[in-house]
């Protein structure tokens, strides 16, 4: 199983030396998460749910549905035009799932493990007629979004006090996802067409050969 972890570009060259250390950072405090975890996704299926809640909670926040404990946070959040502003630019770090044990879901699991660098990699997409590469979440995860069917995405994790029901659950996930699909379709078609092909390039590699 591969799992995968969303961060920013300014964190890479620490990351490169030290690893995925459980932390706290703006993604877990967006959604009020406020455990010392290094969190993570299981399989496309999770970072496709993760990010869509993202998306929703992001909005939510916009509209003043939604309001965070953490007033630095929400305050960055209207003052940015979207979630892609807020996040910033950064990639998709993946890892394999040995001898990681997932504290919870496939959507938002977490470990209180470090993960070191050497069992890193960026997730990077290939032009298969230009060869040229994208490394942006904002594409790669589209491109993850082009493989799976909403309807392929089911909850499954840990059980703890109060863990959803697992049916209950799925249906709320896939209507997300497919309400999501729906509203970015153009994006997620780009990738559909068998153009791009994904590959992971180590993250040493990476900060050398992109971060200069």
């Amino acid at each position: 199983m591969d799992y995968y972890h969303m961060t920013s570009l300014d964190r890479l060259n620490s990351i490169s030396k030290t690893g995925l250390t459980p932390r706290n950072e703006d993604n877990s405090k967006l959604i009020n998460d406020e455990k010392n975890k290094v969190f993570f996704s299981e399989g496309f299926e999770g970072a496709i749910a993760l990010f869509v809640d993202f998306e929703i909670v992001y909005e939510n926040i916009k509209s003043g549905k939604i309001k965070l404990t953490n007033k630095e946070i929400e305050e960055k959040v209207l003052k940015s035009n979207n979630l892609s502003e807020f996040l910033g630019e950064g990639v998709y770090l993946q890892f394999d799932s040995t001898d990681i044990e997932n504290e919870r879901n496939f959507e938002n699991g977490c470990t209180s493990k470090i993960i070191p660098p050497e069992k890193l990699y960026v997730s990077i997409l290939k032009n298969k007629k230009s060869d040229s590469t994208i490394f942006s979440r904002f594409e790669v995860i589209k491109y993850m979004m082009s493989k799976i069917t909403p309807e392929e995405i089911k909850y499954y994790g840990a059980k703890y006090k109060d863990s959803p029901n697992f049916i209950d659950a799925t249906i709320r996930i896939q209507e997300k996802v497919k309400k999501y699909y729906i509203t970015h379709k153009q994006e997620i078609e780009k990738y559909r067409n068998n153009n791009y092909w994904l590959e992971y390039l180590s993250i040493t590699d990476f900060v050398k050969g992109y971060l200069k």
